[in-house]
């Protein structure tokens, strides 16, 4: 129950923070955790943590790609604020 509030906190945070991309980064990363400890349970009963791994595998890729986006953003741009930037011109 703990890590569906978790979930849903860090939902209405990308919704209310969307304008930074540092801020979304780490809503997002936050839900992933979340949904982490939500397969954890669902897999200790089937005897199945192995699957972990994968999806460990994936949060890790996906904070990686975040990261360097973010990098490239701040190093090209010089700020992560959104709003002020028009992405499909870069």
């Amino acid at each position: 129950m703990y890590n569906l509030y978790m979930y849903m906190l860090s939902l209405m945070m990308i919704t209310i923070l969307y304008k930074y991309l540092l801020m979304s980064l780490m809503s997002l990363e936050m839900m992933m955790m979340s949904l982490l400890a939500m397969i954890y349970l669902i897999l200790l009963n089937m005897n199945l943590e192995y699957f972990l791994l994968f999806y460990l595998l994936f949060i890790v890729c996906e904070g990686v790609l975040g990261l360097s986006l973010l990098i490239l953003l701040i190093r090209f741009k010089g700020l992560d604020k959104l709003n002020l930037i028009n992405l499909m011109l870069w």
